[in-house]
This record gives structure tokens, C-alpha cells and sequence, in this order.
């Protein structure tokens, strides 16, 4: 393959998989732009072409691609462009996200030549039940910078015939239920109302006005507020929540590592 460059195409409410993207790009060693799809009016379209390999990474909600990157990734094709795959999830297991950003890219015109899953700190994870606390970590960013280097490796061998395998299953897992109302709440009392929630929720669930409000059906669970808010003031206050952080925080606390395929 004649690859001249590579373009970053990422979801990362909460800055971990744009992290592991930029490390995959640092191991390819070759010039790279990106495309954003994470911000409130995050509608970027780009088309690459044969010659550019894209570098697509997303987290994983439920086993699953989150509805909202799968729906802004629609604004992105490729021509038959070469597609390094990487799925971001919170040290549980992500299942079904792999093969499903598999079908997502082939959908929209790229061919699917490596693929990876990395670990990030959990979106519910806190003090008190941290899940993947500090991770992506550097031992894990080294990893995915080596991975970049293996997929530059590999790109000069792929035949026209070669189809990547990735786990998964068809017809994917059933998405988990809507928020039922749960979203991330404010204390008033330590909020500065300095507007770094708003800015940081991607799908615009959070303005201001006189005081912070949620549009709690609009809420993806991203926690992209909590972790932007400068106080802690930005918190999960839901029982259901804490439940199952604390459920996650016991079940799974042994450290995965990243997975490839090549």
C-alpha cells in the first residue's frame, strides 16, 4: 500500500481515546491531521483518500460504539483508504464494539487493515471506586505507539484479498437502556460557573444560565463534564450509578491489557 499519510478520526468526550489515537499515530511516523467528531456541533466532513490511512478510534458504551459516534462517523468516507480501528473501553470488556466499528468503517468506504482495544479509566470511576484509575497509562501509550509502528510493518504485506479479523458478534448486543433520567449533577455550593461542563458535553445536554442545567435525556453517561469540572462540582449523585461503579470497582479491578489484531 502506498500510504502517504494518516488522518485521526475520533469520539473522545473525555480525551482518552484522541490520547491512545495520537500514540498509534507517534508509532506510524508519518504526518497526520485529524478530524474531531466529539464537540456539541461536531459535524466535520472529510473524505480520504486511497493513499491516506485513517486512524479511527472510539469509546465503548454497553459493549457497544456510543449512538452518537456511530451517527457522526456517517460523516466521514474514505476511497477504498486503508483504516487502523481502535475501540477505548473502561477495563470491563468490550465486546461487541470492535466488529461493530468494523462494519461502521467498511459502510463508509474504508478498508480495515489493523485493529486494536485499549483500556481507559471507566467514565463512573471515582476515588472511591476507581475502575482503570490513570489509565491510559505510559505503559499503555507505548503500547499503542508500538502498534502503529507493527501496522506500518504490515501495510507493504496486505494482500487485496486480506479481511481482518475482529471478536465480536452479529447482530450485536442489545444496547443498554436510555439514562431513564440519570445524569451527572451540580453542587452548587463549589460550582465557579466557569462553563467548562458545557463546553465539554458533546451533545449540548449541558448549558448555563443563571446556574448549570442538564437536559437529563439528552445525557450519554460520558461524564466528559465531571471529569472537565475544575471543583468537583460536577458529580454522580445517582444511586443507580454508584451502584454499578461500585459493582465494577469489585468484578473488575484486575488490570486488563491492550489487545491487537493484525
Amino acid at each position: 500500500m502506498n500510504v502517504k499519510g494518516a488522518k485521526l478520526v475520533y469520539y473522545s468526550p473525555t480525551g482518552s481515546s484522541r490520547k491512545i489515537a495520537e500514540a498509534v499515530a507517534g508509532g506510524l511516523g508519518m504526518a497526520h491531521g485529524g478530524v474531531d467528531l466529539t464537540g456539541p456541533g461536531a459535524r466535520p466532513t472529510a473524505v480520504l483518500g486511497r493513499n491516506d490511512l485513517a486512524v479511527i478510534a472510539v469509546p465503548v458504551y454497553g459493549g457497544r460504539v456510543p449512538v452518537t459516534a456511530a451517527e457522526r462517523l456517517k460523516t466521514v468516507r474514505g476511497e477504498g483508504s486503508p483504516a487502523v480501528l481502535v475501540v477505548v473501553y473502561g477495563n470491563r470488556a468490550f465486546e461487541d464494539a470492535l466488529v461493530e466499528l468494523k462494519d461502521i468503517a467498511t459502510e463508509q468506504g474504508f478498508r480495515p487493515v489493523a485493529a486494536a482495544a485499549f483500556v481507559a479509566e471507566h467514565s463512573f470511576s471515582t476515588g472511591e471506586t476507581p475502575v482503570a484509575h490513570g489509565r491510559p497509562d505510559d505503559a499503555d501509550l507505548a503500547k499503542a505507539t508500538a502498534f502503529g509502528t507493527d501496522v506500518k510493518r504490515k501495510l507493504n504485506t496486505i494482500s487485496e484479498a486480506f479481511d481482518l479479523f475482529v471478536p465480536g458478534n452479529r447482530p450485536y448486543k442489545e444496547r443498554s437502556s436510555p439514562s431513564d433520567g440519570m445524569s451527572p449533577e451540580t453542587d452548587p455550593d463549589t460550582c465557579i460557573m466557569c462553563g467548562a461542563c458545557a463546553q465539554a458535553c458533546p451533545t449540548g445536554a449541558v448549558t448555563l444560565s443563571a446556574k448549570v442545567n442538564t437536559v437529563k435525556g439528552l445525557c450519554t453517561r460520558c461524564t466528559a463534564c465531571v471529569k472537565s469540572c475544575p471543583t468537583g462540582a460536577r458529580a454522580w449523585a445517582h444511586p443507580g450509578i454508584k451502584k454499578i461503579a461500585t459493582w465494577l470497582n469489585t468484578s473488575f479491578g484486575e488490570r486488563k491489557e491492550p489487545e491487537t489484531f493484525l
